[in-house]
C-alpha cells in the first residue's frame, strides 16, 4: 500500500462560513456554535482502537517482538496489517508468489489479538495489459493475488477479515490509473464484488471490508461524492462493515448537510475508520482526544478506529507513527499514554 502523506498534510481550519451557510435548522447551527467554540478533548475510548502495524523494518525489532509490544505494552487488541502484491513479491508474469514475509507476519499474530488484512498493490508489469486477464487489470488482481492470498491464509484464526484495495480514488497513485478506478468508483465496485463473491467461496467465515477512500472529510466534496458514487454502484451489497479514513478534522464536513455524518449514518452498517493519526509525536495525543470521540458521538456506528501507524522511520516532527527513529524522541504522546494509562 503505498501511502502519500502530502494528501494528508492539508489540515484546512474548519470553514465556518460555509457550515453557516448550509445550516439550515437549529441541530446545524448548535454544531457550528460548538465547532466555533472549540470541539473539548475527551479521553479516548480504547476499547475500539487499535493500529496499522505493518512491522515491515527491522529497526523497530522482529516481527514477534512488535505484534507484542502492540499487544502487551499499548495493550490493543487488533491490527490491520498488509499484504501487497508488488515486484518484491512476484517479479514477473511466470514466477510464482514469494509468501515468505507473509507467512512470517500471519504465524506471528499473538494469542488475543485479531488482524485485518489489506490485499492491494499491483506489480510493475501489471502495466502492461498483455498481463491482464480477461481484457482486464481486476480479473488479474482477483485470480493471481486475492484468491491466492485468501486460500492461502484462511486457516488462521487470527486474521479476521480481508480489506480489498487501499485508496482507490487516489490520483497520485498510479496502481489506481492502472486498474482504473481513481477516477471510476463503479470500477472499485466491480472489483469489490468478484472479490467479495471469491473470498466468499474460499474463506465464508471471514470479513470483507471495502477499500476506504482517501481521507473522507477532506477535498470536499470530491471525495465524499466518490464513496456516494460507491454506494449508487452497489457497494453495500459486498461487504460486511464499511471502511473509511479520516485525517484532519474539518467538523464542518461532519455536521453539514449531506456531510460524512448523513452519509455514514444513513449506511445501515457498522463504521470501520481503518487509518486515522495526526502529525508530531507532541500532537497524536490531542488529536485523538479530539477528534475520535467527537466522530464516535456524531457517528453512533463507528465500532473500531485504526491509528496510522505504529512505527515508522520518519522525522519526529512529521511522523504519523507511535514510534519512530529520531534521537530522543522516539516515543509518542500517544504510545506514552496507552503505554501509561
Amino acid at each position: 500500500m503505498q501511502i502519500y502523506n502530502f494528501l494528508k498534510n492539508y489540515l484546512f481550519f474548519p470553514a465556518l462560513i460555509s457550515l453557516f451557510i448550509s445550516a439550515c435548522d437549529s441541530s446545524k447551527v448548535k454544531d457550528a456554535i460548538e465547532i466555533g467554540e472549540g470541539v473539548p478533548r475527551k479521553r479516548i475510548d480504547t476499547n475500539i482502537l487499535g493500529t496499522n502495524a505493518f512491522v515491515n523494518d527491522s529497526r523497530f525489532g522482529t516481527i514477534n517482538s512488535q505484534f507484542r509490544e502492540v499487544k502487551n505494552t499499548l495493550r490493543l487488541n487488533f491490527v490491520r496489517i498488509l499484504f501487497k502484491w508488488d515486484d518484491n513479491v512476484q517479479p514477473t508474469p511466470g514466477s510464482a508468489p514469494n509468501f515468505s514475509f507473509y507467512d512470517n507476519i500471519a504465524s506471528s499474530i499473538p494469542a488475543g489479538m485479531d488482524a485485518i488484512v489489506v490485499i492491494t498493490g499491483i506489480p510493475s508489469w501489471m502495466r502492461n495489459s498483455a498481463n491482464w486477464i480477461g481484457g482486464g487489470p481486476g480479473r488479474a488482481f482477483l485470480g493471481l493475488w486475492v484468491k491466492k492470498v485468501v486460500a492461502r491464509y484462511r486457516g488462521n484464526g487470527r486474521i479476521i477479515g480481508w480489506q480489498v484495495w487501499n485508496e482507490p480514488n487516489m490520483v497520485a497513485n498510479q496502481n489506481n490509473i492502472t486498474m482504473q478506478m481513481a477516477e471510476n468508483p463503479e470500477n472499485y465496485v466491480e472489483l469489490l464484488r468478484m472479490s467479495f463473491s471469491a473470498i466468499r467461496s474460499i474463506a465464508p467465515s471471514k470479513l470483507v471490508i471495502n477499500a476506504a477512500t482517501t481521507a473522507i472529510n477532506q477535498n470536499y466534496p470530491g471525495t465524499i461524492d466518490y464513496n456516494k458514487n460507491m454506494q449508487s454502484a452497489g457497494v453495500l451489497d459486498f461487504c460486511d462493515v464499511y471502511a473509511v479514513h479520516y485525517y484532519g478534522r474539518q467538523f464542518e464536513n461532519v455536521v453539514r448537510r449531506g456531510g460524512v455524518a448523513s452519509f455514514l449514518n444513513g449506511l445501515g452498517k457498522d463504521i470501520w475508520v481503518t487509518e486515522s493519526a495526526a502529525q508530531g509525536v507532541n500532537e497524536q495525543l490531542p488529536y485523538g482526544e479530539q477528534v475520535w470521540p467527537y466522530l464516535k458521538e456524531k457517528i453512533p456506528s463507528i465500532q473500531r478506529i485504526y491509528q496510522y501507524q505504529f512505527a515508522e522511520a520518519t522525522p519526529a516532527d512529521s511522523t504519523y507513527a507511535l514510534r519512530n527513529l529520531t534521537k530522543g524522541m522516539e516515543l509518542s504522546d500517544l504510545y506514552i499514554f496507552l503505554r501509561d494509562r
